[in-house]
C-alpha cells in the first residue's frame, strides 16, 4: 500500500516536556515534516538543545519553560510564535517511585500534579481554539504501569491510568469539533527509565521507534485513532481494547448474599464468549432481563461469609452505595465506621445498623481526612480489616464549560481521598497481614461520557492505584479490588431518569462487595468488576434494569494481526508515519486469532522485548 507523505507544513505542535526523550524526538521529527514546535521543558538548557537543532536544520521552533500546569502559558507560545496551535502532545513526566507505606503526600500529589492536572491545564488552554478552528490532535501519555499496575508507583499508575479515561471522553466530546484524541503507553529510552531499565532495554527501546506512531495519528489524512490506546515500543504498536468476561447471573431476592456471589464466582471470570463493549450502550439489556425473570433463587455457599470481629470502614457512607455497603456489614457482625460529611447522613446510618443489632460508629469527616477515620476505628474497636472507599461526588459540565475547581475537586475525592484511606490503614494492614480494600471505579472510566472529563479521568485513576495495591499486598495477605457499579443513587438521581434510579437498587451491588473483602485465602484476586442491578462481570458493563445482577471481569487485551500481535516493525530500522498508515488494518486486527492478554507489566512487555534484533542496520530518523 503506497501512501503519500505525510506534511505538517502550516500546523503547530505543542510537545511537553520535550528537552529529551521522547517529546525531543517527537519535535524533531514534526520539524522534519515542516510544522511549527514549540519545544516545552522545565529544564531551559535542554529546551533549547533542541529548538537550536530544529533551525539548525531549516524548521521552526520556539522554547517555552512553563509548568504544564499553565496551560496558558504555552498555547500562548504557540499564539505569540505563530499565530495558532493546531496539535498539543501531552509527554512531560516525572517519577517519584516509593513503595506504597512510604510514599508521602508529596510524592503522590507531585506525580498527579505533573502527569494528570498538566494534561487537563494544557487542554483545557488548547481546547477553545481547536473548537473554533474545527480541528484539533491531542495525544496523552499513559503507562503500562497504569495499564497493570507496578511495584512502587501507585502514584505513577493512577495518573497514567487517569489520563486514559480523560482521553476517551475528550474524543467524545471533540467529534463535534474535528478534535481528535489518542491515547499511548509508550515504553522509551529517556531520562525518566534511565533510572529503572537495563542497558540492554534501553539501547533497544529507541524513542525514536514512537515518534513515527505519533504523527500518524495526530495528521489530518492520517489514520482515525480517536478514542483508542495503544502500546508503543521498540518497533511494536498494537491497539489496546477491554474485554468483558461472560459474567454470571444472580436472582436479587433476600437470597443474594456474598455467601451466594461466592458459590457463583468461578463464573465470573470465565472469558469464553466473552464480548468487547466499545461504549455504554453496549448490552444485551432486553436479552438479560428475560433470563432474569426465569431465575430461581440464590444458593449460598457454606460456611457463609461473615464478618464477626472485623472492622470495616466504608467512606461516603451516609447515603446511596456507601449507606448500602454498611448496612450489609452490619448486618454481617461487623464493626462499621460510617465515614460521611453530612452529619445527619452518617448518624442515621449508624442508627439504623444499631437498631438492627449491629455495631456502628460515625466519622464525619471528607474522606480525604484518612487518618482521622482509621483513627474513629482504632479509637472504637481496636482496629480495622476491611476499607471500602466509596465516596463521590459529581461536577458534571461540558470540558469547554468546566472550571479547574470543577476538576480539581474531582479529583481530589474520587482518587485522592481512596490514596489517603489506603496510605491510613496501609501500616496496619501490613502488620497484621491482612486487609481487604474495594476502590470504586465507574464504566464511565472505561468508555468516556459527554461532561464527565473530571469524573472519567479521576476514576479511571483508581484502577491504576487499585491494581499497584494490589501488587504490593500480595505478600502481606492485602487483597484489593476495585468496582464498576451502576447504582440509583443521590449521584446518579442528577442524570439519570426516576425509572432507572428505582431499578438500580445500590442493595443490589452490596453482595459482590461483600465477597471481595472475605477472608478466606481462596478470596477474589485483582480484577475490574463490573456490577449494576442484574449484571456482575470482569471488565465493563453497560446500564442495567432488572431485579438480578449479570457479574463479568475486565481487562485490558491487545489484538493479533502478526505472529507476535498487533504489529512489529523492523527495531533496527527506523520506520514512518506512513508504515503506520500501510500497517493500521494489521495494528488494530483483533479478528485473526493471536490476540494476547497481558495481565502485568512484564507480560506487556514480551512481545516489545521478542522483536528487538529484528530488522537490518539502524539509521537515524532525521
Amino acid at each position: 500500500m503506497s501512501v503519500p507523505q505525510l506534511s505538517f507544513k502550516g500546523h503547530t505542535v505543542v510537545i511537553t516536556g520535550a528537552g529529551g526523550g521522547l517529546g525531543r524526538s517527537y519535535s524533531l521529527l514534526f520539524a522534519s515534516r515542516g510544522a511549527n514546535v514549540v519545544v516545552n521543558d522545565i529544564n531551559s538548557e535542554a529546551a533549547q538543545k533542541v529548538v537550536d537543532q530544529i533551525i539548525n536544520a531549516g524548521g521552526k521552533a520556539v522554547k517555552n519553560t512553563s509548568s504544564v500546569t499553565d496551560g496558558a502559558a504555552l498555547v500562548n507560545s504557540a499564539l505569540d510564535a505563530f499565530g495558532g496551535v493546531t496539535i498539543l502532545i501531552n509527554n512531560a513526566g516525572i517519577l517519584r517511585d516509593k513503595g506504597f507505606k512510604k510514599m508521602t503526600d508529596k510524592e503522590w500529589d507531585e506525580i498527579t500534579e505533573v502527569h494528570l492536572k498538566g494534561a487537563f491545564a494544557c487542554t483545557k488552554a488548547a481546547w477553545p481554539h481547536f473548537r473554533k478552528q474545527k480541528f484539533g490532535r491531542i495525544l496523552n501519555t499513559a503507562s503500562a504501569a497504569g495499564l497493570y499496575g507496578n511495584f512502587g508507583q501507585a502514584n505513577y499508575a493512577a495518573a497514567k491510568m487517569a489520563l486514559v479515561g480523560f482521553t476517551k471522553t475528550l474524543a467524545i466530546e471533540g467529534v463535534k469539533y474535528g478534535i481528535k484524541a489518542t491515547v499511548i503507553s509508550p515504553i522509551a529510552a529517556s531520562p525518566m527509565s534511565e533510572t529503572i531499565m537495563s542497558a540492554e532495554m534501553l539501547a533497544n527501546l529507541q524513542p525514536t521507534l514512537v515518534a513515527p506512531f505519533v504523527l500518524a495519528v495526530c495528521h489530518p489524512d492520517g489514520v482515525d485513532a480517536t478514542g483508542k490506546a495503544f502500546e508503543v515500543g521498540g518497533g511494536f504498536v498494537a491497539e489496546i481494547r477491554w474485554e468483558r468476561s461472560k459474567g454470571t447471573v444472580f436472582k436479587t431476592d433476600s437470597s443474594f448474599t456474598p455467601s451466594a456471589v461466592k458459590a457463583k464466582w468461578y463464573e465470573v471470570g470465565d472469558f469464553s464468549g466473552a464480548d468487547h463493549p466499545k461504549s455504554l450502550s453496549d448490552a444485551d439489556t432486553q436479552g438479560k432481563l428475560k433470563l432474569a425473570a426465569t431465575l430461581p433463587p440464590n444458593a449460598p455457599s457454606f460456611p457463609q461469609v461473615r464478618f464477626d470481629d472485623k472492622t470495616v470502614i466504608v467512606t461516603g457512607a451516609g447515603a446511596g452505595l456507601g449507606r448500602a455497603y454498611a448496612q450489609m456489614y452490619g448486618k454481617l457482625g461487623a464493626n462499621v465506621v460510617v465515614n460521611d460529611i453530612s452529619k445527619n447522613g452518617a448518624i442515621s446510618v449508624v442508627d439504623e445498623i444499631v437498631k438492627a443489632g449491629g455495631k456502628a460508629v460515625a466519622a464525619i469527616c471528607s474522606a480525604e481526612d484518612g487518618e482521622a477515620i482509621v483513627k474513629t476505628a482504632l479509637e472504637t474497636f481496636n482496629g480495622v480489616h476491611v476499607l471500602i472507599a466509596n465516596a463521590g461526588i459529581l461536577r458534571d459540565k461540558s470540558f469547554q464549560a468546566m472550571t479547574e475547581q470543577e476538576w480539581d475537586i474531582v479529583v481530589a475525592i474520587h482518587l485522592r481521598a481512596p490514596y489517603k484511606c489506603a496510605k491510613a490503614v496501609w501500616p496496619i494492614f501490613q502488620e497484621q497481614k491482612f486487609g481487604r480494600i474495594v476502590t470504586i471505579c465507574s464504566q464511565v472510566a472505561i468508555y468516556g461520557n459527554f461532561g464527565q472529563a473530571n469524573y472519567a479521568a479521576a476514576k479511571a485513576g483508581v484502577i491504576g492505584f487499585t491494581r499497584t495495591l494490589a501488587i504490593e499486598g500480595k505478600k502481606y495477605n492485602i487483597i484489593a479490588n476495585c468496582i464498576a457499579p451502576s447504582a440509583g443513587t443521590a449521584l446518579t438521581s442528577t442524570i439519570w431518569s426516576q425509572a432507572m434510579v428505582d431499578a438500580f437498587k445500590p442493595d443490589f451491588v452490596a453482595p459482590v462487595v461483600g465477597y471481595l473483602t472475605c477472608a478466606g485465602k481462596d478470596g477474589p484476586r485483582l480484577a475490574i468488576h463490573c456490577v449494576s442491578a442484574y449484571c456482575l462481570c470482569e471488565k465493563t458493563t453497560s446500564t442495567p434494569r432488572a431485579p438480578c445482577l449479570r457479574f463479568p471481569v475486565a481487562g485490558p487485551r491487545r489484538p493479533g494481526g502478526s505472529a507476535l500481535g498487533g504489529y512489529s516493525f523492523p527495531a533496527k530500522v527506523s520506520y514512518t508515519p506512513e508504515d503506520v498508515v500501510a500497517k493500521w488494518s494489521s495494528i488494530t486486527d483483533f479478528s485473526d486469532g493471536r490476540t494476547t492478554h497481558p495481565s502485568t507489566t512484564a507480560e506487556a512487555l514480551e512481545q516489545i522485548v521478542a522483536n528487538f534484533g529484528s530488522g537490518g542496520d539502524a539509521k537515524a530518523m532525521l
